[in-house]
């Protein structure tokens, strides 16, 4: 994994954790168009690349690599590394919108789904990690879900999760919320020839993954195990922590599926079977055992 990832840290542009050319699939999103055309994943390159190093550096430290010939110097290296990554990767994926563009961008994606257009201002900017570059090294500005892995396997400071969770929390089509679910993208502040791939009828798209879910769970309960966050970053952490188990609780009878879709009813959205519809692009699978990892992923007040 080191050698995979020095390139990166010593020239940032040259990263070689990225799709093949030619391919169009590289990670957890593994459909043609779960990427929007990219070919380096937000989740694999700001997050898993500096986690895993991060990772390699402890095993290390703590001499469980001493019989593959792996010491310290090891160790200082993967965290020099990790530290880079950590640092400069997220960059790369930083997508920034004005809160009136935002707004704007989110009523013409509410017009073209059907959804009502009267969506509360914004006060702030809209910001959030691109879900991949393409192979020049810009942003594919869909709005998704993998800020969950960094909030489970890294240590984001103050401003960028109270930055991250602002956005993300917001109501589709604004961020990625609904009474439906988590949505795991929000193509609205992509261009229009984007938007059609990340729908509630796209494998990926603009629909609810349980394990994400949990994920992002999981990755909101670390965070507020930390003891180096001011009160009001740890105030946002706990109200995601509230509104992201309501709906939990909510879509519980669809914990097993590996992922379901959703229809606007009654000013509402309402959960529905992935893959059963006219115009769904694939299938889902009824029973993947999602509802399991709810053993160990509990709710606030479950204990923590």
């Amino acid at each position: 994994m080191l050698g995979a990832t020095q390139p990166f840290a010593q020239a940032l542009l040259e990263c070689t954790a990225g799709v093949e050319a030619g391919e169009k699939a590289g990670d957890w999103r593994d459909s043609q168009e779960g990427l929007g055309g990219g070919r380096y994943s937000y989740s694999v390159n700001g997050v898993l690349a500096p986690a895993a190093l991060y990772a390699a550096a402890r095993l290390a430290e703590n001499g469980l690599l001493t019989e593959f010939g792996i010491d310290t110097a090891f160790a200082d290296a993967a965290k020099q590394a990790a530290a880079v990554w950590a640092r400069e990767a997220p960059r790369l994926f930083r997508v920034q919108r004005p809160a009136a563009q935002a707004l704007d961008e989110a009523k013409a994606l509410a017009v073209s789904e059907g959804l009502p257009t009267d969506l509360p201002p914004l006060d702030r900017d809209v910001l959030f990690h691109a879900v991949a570059l393409d192979g020049r090294g810009r942003p594919i500005p869909v709005m998704n879900s993998d800020e969950g892995f960094a909030l489970l396997f890294l240590d984001p400071d103050a401003d960028d999760l109270q930055a991250m969770l602002h956005s993300v929390m917001q109501r589709y089509p604004l961020g990625l919320m609904s009474e439906a679910g988590l949505l795991v993208a929000n193509a609205a502040y992509a261009t229009p020839g984007l938007q059609p791939l990340f729908d509630e009828t796209r494998y990926h798209g603009a629909v609810v993954w349980s394990w994400q879910q949990a994920l992002l769970a999981a990755g909101l309960k670390r965070q507020l195990a930390r003891t180096d966050l001011p009160a009001e970053a740890r105030l946002i952490l706990r109200q995601a922590e509230a509104d992201l188990w309501r709906v939990i609780s909510a879509t519980k009878d669809r914990q097993a599926a590996e992922l379901w879709s959703w229809r606007y009813a009654d000013g509402r959205f309402v959960a529905e079977p992935f893959g059963q519809r006219t115009g769904d692009k694939a299938e889902s699978n009824a029973a993947q055992l999602w509802s399991t990892v709810y053993l160990a992923v509990r709710p606030p007040d479950a204990g923590r």
